[in-house]
């Protein structure tokens, strides 16, 4: 489209019409005899929105794993041993998009080691699942960003990301 709009706007001098013509002529043989690759059309990213109808909600499995929940009270942050968790959770918005809350955020201080540990510490921090894929169990979000908004340690982290993907069934 931009080679025609500039042929049309070319002044009418029978060289600059002749060195167009010849230009979009080596274009359009290029592209043809596959010397230039063209772009496949490529489709727009399906979301629950677009392919299941705005109704659509997706869902979360706790650490990829377990029933896929809408709002969840937790959540396990810490897959391997529990050890930070996602509690009282208060979910301000849910879309096809993306999901909201706001919450706690406790851990195991792990004095004098986790597995010994009894003592938990907590803070306020917002909540944020994003990323829906469509899965044998319908759609479900697959990334999770936490960010403390409450006092914290000074060496914690104030915004983590944690990945929801589910585990192959």
């Amino acid at each position: 489209m931009s080679v025609l709009y500039s042929v049309r706007t070319m002044s009418s001098s029978p060289w600059r019409r002749t060195s167009a013509a010849v230009a979009t002529l080596a274009i359009a043989g290029a592209v043809t005899s596959g010397l230039a690759q063209a772009q496949p059309a490529r489709a727009p990213m399906a979301t629950p929105a677009t392919t299941m109808g705005t109704k659509a909600k997706p869902a979360v499995e706790d650490c990829g794993l377990g029933k896929p929940e809408v709002r969840p009270a937790s959540l396990i942050l810490a897959c391997a041993d529990a050890n930070d968790q996602a509690v009282k959770l208060v979910w301000t918005k849910w879309t096809a998009a993306g999901a909201y809350a706001r919450g706690t955020d406790t851990w195991n201080t792990c004095v004098p080691y986790c597995a010994a540990s009894k003592t938990w510490d907590k803070t306020a921090a917002n909540f944020t699942l994003s990323d829906p894929v469509k899965t044998p169990a319908g759609w479900l979000f697959e990334k999770l960003v936490v960010h403390i908004t409450g006092k914290a340690p000074k060496d914690m982290e104030r915004t983590v990301v944690y990945s929801e993907k589910p585990f192959p069934k």
